[in-house]
């Protein structure tokens, strides 16, 4: 079998596979690509604006198939700026000879709806 790829003349392509054949094509992938890219829109309003009658998992595969995009969680908030920065330096740099009256100051750790309460350490 390798002795007859290897002194064939015509170069070796593998038959194509069979299968369920793609519901989208190039072009429609190039558009699904461009939406993802150029537009910060989520796959399931990727979808809704495609004029193709895909599923969300079939866009969101397209997308890992590019190969050049890349997933990431968009930032909940916006990044501190140069001036919160320097006012949360100062405040600390003020409040660091605060000595014992931190044992009064009650933490409180409020995320996902449960609480967690520390006093002075």
């Amino acid at each position: 079998m390798i002795y007859r790829v290897v002194i064939r003349k015509t170069p070796y392509e593998p038959k194509p596979r069979s299968g369920r054949p793609r519901v989208t094509d190039i072009r429609s992938d190039r558009r699904i690509l461009r939406m993802a890219s150029s537009q910060k829109m989520s796959v399931s309003e990727i979808t809704g604006a495609s004029r193709l009658q895909i599923s969300k998992n079939t866009v969101h595969r397209r997308i890992i198939e590019s190969g050049y995009m890349i997933h990431t969680k968009m930032a909940r908030r916006s990044p501190l700026s140069k001036i919160h920065i320097s006012k949360r330096l100062q405040w600390a740099c003020n409040h660091m000879s605060y000595g014992d009256k931190w044992m009064a100051v009650l933490f409180s750790d409020e995320k996902n709806g449960t609480s967690m309460y520390l006093t002075g350490i």
